[in-house]
């Protein structure tokens, strides 16, 4: 799409860079550099061209194809956010109102709850453009599946009894649901950050949730279904190494049940365990050497050093 877009703007008599053009048509500048990286370095990961085609397809809708016949491709009206934030929440009260009344905590909500759930849900989806996306996003971004006021283990325990049979009814009636889902999680997880705490409790839930997904029994069907790859995951974490991704790579490649996967994957899990270990000892080192030439003078030092776990 992008150099016929682009080409068709061009003036014989003098060429002007992508950027320019890209600028005067109000074409985000991220669209050429993704282009670029993906022609002439290295293909960017699946994460990243999903998220991209997103983005243009969100940008071809609001600067052409709405246009073509406001009233026949009128939008419909956005989804109602606050509405699906209610539900996930009702949701949640219910269950943990089920959890409180029972000594036994892997007592499920009756069938019927959780389907009449996820058809409203599933309603919203179906009936507006983007809430799918919307319902993922609060989900994961809104810390309806990762609450922060625990400890990470007891956050996992419960917020599987909470979720697990809604998250398995959604990605049963919408197929996308599932594939989106660990996306937008495998997303958060690779995001750029300063610093790497040792106790970043929603990353940390992030990837307990992955490796849930991934390698539980009770997802086994419905990862299946959804068509997602081990493989691929594996390979997003170890192209984008932190503390999470690593770990979760490993975690997936140990407990696949295929061989090929352990033996390709495992040297590089390795490896790039080893290669993060030896950074976060450098990153340390340079810390405690700027400290030592001027301990006064280097504001957060001592934020830093909790953050390192020193």
């Amino acid at each position: 799409m992008q150099p016929g877009l682009l080409d068709s703007q061009q003036d014989a008599a003098y060429k002007r860079s992508m950027y320019d053009v890209a600028k005067e048509l109000g074409l985000p500048a991220s669209f050429v550099e993704l282009r670029h990286e993906a022609i002439h370095g290295e293909l960017p990961s699946l994460i990243v061209l999903r998220q991209a085609a997103e983005r243009v397809l969100r940008w071809l809708w609001d600067n052409f194809w709405r246009h073509l016949d406001e009233d026949r491709l009128s939008e419909p009206n956005p989804p109602d956010v606050n509405q699906i934030k209610d539900i996930l929440q009702a949701h949640v009260t219910e269950r943990r109102n089920v959890l409180n009344a029972s000594k036994n905590k892997d007592e499920k909500i009756p069938l019927q709850q959780v389907a009449a759930t996820a058809a409203s849900l599933l309603e919203i989806c179906n009936a507006r453009r983007q809430a799918l996306a919307e319902l993922v996003k609060a989900l994961v971004v809104g810390a309806m599946l990762i609450p922060t006021n625990t400890r990470a283990q007891l956050m996992m325990e419960e917020a599987c009894v909470i979720w697990d049979q809604l998250l398995e009814q959604l990605a049963a009636e919408q197929r996308q649901f599932l594939s989106l889902l660990t996306d937008k999680m495998a997303a958060q997880l690779i995001a750029p950050q300063h610093v790497q705490s040792p106790n970043d409790t929603f990353r940390e839930g992030i990837s307990m949730w992955l490796e849930h997904i991934y390698t539980s029994r009770f997802w086994h069907q419905a990862a299946k279904r959804s068509g997602l790859d081990d493989t691929a995951i594996i390979s997003t974490c170890l192209q984008n190494p932190n503390k999470w991704t690593v770990r979760l790579a490993s975690s997936i490649t140990q407990r696949s049940n295929r061989e090929q996967v352990q033996q390709f994957f495992g040297p590089l899990v390795a490896e790039a365990q080893e290669d993060l270990d030896f950074g976060t000892r450098a990153v340390k080192e340079r810390l405690e050497s700027a400290t030592v030439r001027d301990p006064h003078g280097f504001d957060g030092w001592q934020k830093l050093q909790r953050s390192w776990g020193k």
